[in-house]
């Protein structure tokens, strides 16, 4: 297996604020024995395609998780650039999340004291190197120029704009072989046509209704794609291209406006070394 996955483990996993449109009346609403099963039936179909890394949950940091927002890695280098969170209720993930990667060997990277960074929620590799990072509703406008010092792949901004759609992995998704997923809806109108050039006709675009079943918040490992739900054309249209799909319900993590994609982080992402 050449894919590597960190995940952390569900029990700690709740909704008691609201930070995101989806997590909106969603207190009291949570089934942890459901989030529980649901995460380790995911957990069980990716440990058949690819090596997964645990973290620990924290009752104190419950969106932990979430394991896509920790930082960004840079494989080749084996440096983490830490996510510096907007919401003072993930703030506290960066500690924890440091001491996981020290301890795994990882250079961790901080950003400057201001910049607001949400990791590879907000920052996707594609399969030919570039680096697209979203901005907007949580990452920050300066977050190109401050990644720009530690990578040498372009780097493409692209602003969100619709707040259920807060981070970058819930509406775009990179794929093998230069695909791409993506809801042009989540886009302002230059982003759209920046992702249109970057990906021509191998770009696949969402419509409204698997926007919001979360479509795009995927995990691609070789052509195996993994994700909540999808559609049938969604489906056909994929398959007519060469991939698998795989569905896991993930009902409870969407009640918290994530799913597969935002509950996982891949260590094997573009090499971001200088020439």
């Amino acid at each position: 297996m050449s894919e590597t996955l960190v995940m952390c483990t569900p029990e700690s996993f709740s909704i008691n604020y609201e930070i995101n449109p989806w997590m909106q009346h969603q207190t009291g609403h949570l089934s942890i024995e459901l989030a529980v099963a649901q995460w380790h039936r995911l957990f069980d179909l990716l440990s058949s395609l690819a090596e997964i890394k645990l973290m620990h949950g924290s009752p104190l940091w419950p969106d932990l998780v979430f394991t896509a927002n920790a930082g960004l890695p840079l494989t080749r280098e084996k440096k983490f650039i830490l996510s510096s969170f907007k919401h003072p209720q993930r703030q506290g993930e960066k500690i924890i999340n440091r001491a996981w990667f020290e301890d795994a060997g990882w250079v961790c990277i901080d950003l400057p004291d201001g910049a607001i960074f949400e990791g590879a929620g907000d920052a996707l590799f594609d399969s030919s190197g570039r680096l697209w990072v979203g901005y907007g509703p949580r990452s920050d406008d300066t977050i190109k120029a401050h990644l720009a010092q530690h990578i040498a792949t372009p780097i493409l901004p692209l602003k969100l704009v619709d707040p259920r759609f807060y981070h970058l992995d819930t509406c775009f998704c990179p794929l093998p072989d230069g695909y791409a997923l993506f809801l042009p809806t989540a886009f302002d109108e230059n982003s759209c046509q920046l992702i249109a050039n970057g990906f021509g006709d191998k770009l696949i675009s969402l419509t409204p209704e698997e926007g919001l079943q979360f479509c795009a918040n995927a995990v691609c490992v070789g052509k195996a794609i993994i994700l909540n739900q999808t559609t049938p054309r969604l489906k056909k249209l994929l398959v007519d291209v060469g991939f698998s799909v795989l569905q896991t319900p993930l009902s409870e993590f969407m009640k918290s406006g994530g799913s597969a994609k935002c509950l996982t982080l891949s260590l094997d992402g573009w090499s971001t070394r200088h020439d």
